[in-house]
């Protein structure tokens, strides 16, 4: 139950600091930020160690020359990442 909440207040946080740019871009960015986000947090277990293969992922895929609003989609996966290893603790 507690890692529902953790999920929904901080992609609400997400949401909620970039709110000018849903404006500009009505439904893609949202949606986007929220891919980047879940992708980040999703593990890669081998045996007993977890991996973060997705946050590796959104780093390869935010490394290309051509991003539109980097800095956002940059600390969505890094949400994501601290989510990853929250999990990991609790």
């Amino acid at each position: 139950m507690i890692f529902l909440l953790i999920y929904v207040g901080l992609l609400a946080g997400i949401l909620f600091m970039y709110q000018e740019e849903l404006k500009k871009e009505p439904n893609e960015f949202g949606l986007k930020l929220i891919g980047y986000y879940i992708l980040a947090s999703l593990p890669f277990k081998l045996f007993w160690i977890s991996m973060p293969i997705g946050f590796l992922i959104t780093f390869y895929l935010l490394t290309q020359t051509r991003v539109k609003y980097k800095k956002q989609k940059q600390l969505a996966s890094l949400l994501g990442l601290i989510v990853f290893f929250l999990n990991m603790v609790l």
